[in-house]
């Protein structure tokens, strides 16, 4: 079975000012197969990348789900965090 980490960033208020991503991280942690989810600020941030590592490792996630701003700017980052921690980055 698959055990999902979802994790949805505020963007400051980018996003947050028009989406509740807390209710949103609540909503999606009810969906089949998610173990872990969360919402941070910027999940971009070096922060916010060890937020993930660690729920990666602490929740033995086989999968992640990123709900972020542009893949443009920072699906990269995002890739490379998944990947210190073992999961295919694609």
């Amino acid at each position: 079975m698959q055990r999902i980490g979802v994790f949805i960033c505020h963007c400051g208020t980018n996003i947050a000012a028009t989406v509740d991503v807390k209710a949103v991280a609540e909503a999606l942690s009810h969906e089949p197969g998610v173990v872990f989810s969360t919402d941070y600020q910027y999940m971009c941030s070096e922060s916010g990348q060890t937020l993930m590592r660690d729920a990666i490792r602490e929740h033995k996630l086989t999968g992640v789900v990123v709900c972020s701003c542009s893949p443009r700017m920072h699906e990269a980052t995002f890739r490379k965090a998944a990947e210190k921690e073992g999961l295919n980055p694609y």
